[in-house]
């Protein structure tokens, strides 16, 4: 069947990739109650050297959100499987209930299974359970002690089981919230002290994890992603209150970006689909939660970005027949032909046809319209076959401001012949000014 599709450009960046990485490691570190302004004034105040630290090297956002209700196991459930409690159904907070079953939607720890990859938990809370799926986990820990403790078994399975993924949750926030008190901001009452020593120590064995990833040669294929299920107020939480809802979100190691502070929404089901993306494992068309592109590295997004397509053979050039900004894909012998006609319809005498093999191999052509000078390019730079689909990046070039340009009318274009591939074509376009 003759196809010739003109596409409409997408400026959007496609979200998974194909294949698990398994020279790669995740680590969620969830600190349970974890009130990110409070984090903040300590990191201020020099007393959270580990998160001060990732603050410097990685992207944050002190704004993430979590679930209403705002409340542990709920929460937890979605930051596995990036999606909402409505879709989980996890509603309940107060115990592993074994006669509801395991979570009903698949977690991370399953996917990253199905991809062959070592996965792991080490939790400090029983009901967490609720989302460890039989077969779904090489080694599941529940730890009785504080933050210390749970970091030296979460030591103990890094350097043993050897994770791709790993989560390692610390109660004593949230603990000391509730005995103690998380303050008030709005009656102005400050975090007790007990919250204060909590996250110290939360800092103390979340350091204690990141020195023996570096001491095993791992930190540099890492992303650690520091997040908590919620916050709290007085000596509670769970409702929509913003000192409830706000969550830390901290990405550091060696495959995080650094960016600084993220100024993007960012919401708690984001932690499952940002680690299945660092894994190389495709994202769920149907989660809530989607990558944090912006605080992974570009050249790890760029090895995510599945099988590259070879460049057999290209045309470019300033000037064309073609005057309008288009986007072509052909698959026919005689729409090539006719293609080539358009190409060349202002040259005499017209090159001759090449020959393209459609049996074998496809054309993408981009054309970025009628230009009043000399200066502009477009160029397709990539082309690559992701989830079933062929995304070809095209830069369009354009010259500086107050630059000595030409004063020739262009029509620049780029052609291209890449392996035939059955699927449908997207073309993703990014704009440049030459230096």
């Amino acid at each position: 069947m003759k196809r010739f599709a003109w596409l409409m450009a997408l400026s959007w960046l496609v979200l998974a990739p194909l294949w698990a990485q398994t020279n790669r490691v995740v680590v969620i570190v969830s600190w349970d109650g974890g009130k990110p302004s409070v984090i903040r004034q300590l990191v201020a105040e020099g007393k959270l050297p580990t998160v001060k630290a990732f603050l410097v090297e990685g992207s944050y956002s002190w704004t993430a959100q979590t679930i209403v209700p705002s409340s542990t196991l709920p929460s937890h459930t979605s930051m596995v499987t990036g999606v909402t409690m409505q879709k989980h159904g996890v509603t309940w907070n107060d115990k592993f209930r074994e006669d509801e079953g395991y979570v009903k939607v698949p977690t991370i720890f399953e996917l990253a299974k199905r991809a062959g990859l070592r996965t792991a938990m080490v939790v400090s809370k029983s009901k967490l359970r609720q989302f460890a799926k039989p077969n779904t986990l090489d080694a599941e820990k529940v730890v009785s002690g504080n933050a210390l403790k749970v970091a030296d078994e979460a030591v103990q399975v890094l350097e043993q089981v050897k994770p791709n993924l790993l989560l390692v949750h610390f109660s004593d926030p949230d603990s000391a919230g509730h005995g103690y008190g998380w303050g008030n901001e709005k009656k102005g009452v400050p975090p007790s002290p007990e919250f204060l020593d909590a996250l110290q120590r939360c800092d103390e064995a979340t350091g204690k994890i990141v020195a023996a990833l570096k001491r095993n040669g791992l930190w540099q294929r890492t992303l650690l992603i520091l997040t908590a299920d919620h916050g709290g107020h007085d000596k509670t939480h769970g409702s929509a209150d913003p000192e409830d809802v706000l969550i830390p979100w901290i990405a550091a190691g060696g495959l995080a970006a650094r960016k600084g502070e993220l100024k993007r929404e960012i919401k708690t089901m984001d932690t499952a689909a940002t680690a299945l993306a660092a894994l190389g494992i495709k994202v769920p068309d149907d989660w809530d939660g989607k990558p944090v592109w912006e605080a992974l590295r570009s050249e790890v997004k760029t090895a995510m970005n599945g099988k590259r397509l070879e460049i057999v053979v290209e045309w470019k050039g300033s000037h064309c027949g073609i005057a309008e900004p288009k986007q072509i894909v052909i698959t026919d012998p005689s729409e090539w032909a006719k293609l080539w006609q358009q190409v060349h319809r202002n040259k005499f005498p017209a090159p001759n046809l090449p020959p393209v093999d459609f049996s074998k191999n496809m054309v993408l052509a981009v054309f970025m319209g009628q230009k009043p000078t000399s200066g502009y390019a477009i160029q397709i730079s990539e082309v690559s076959k992701l989830n079933g689909e062929v995304v070809a990046k095209v830069r369009e070039t354009s010259p500086p401001k107050g630059s000595i340009v030409l004063q020739v009318i262009t029509q620049p274009f780029h052609i291209v012949v890449i392996p035939k591939v059955d699927a449908k074509v997207k073309f993703v376009m990014e704009q440049a000014t030459q230096k």
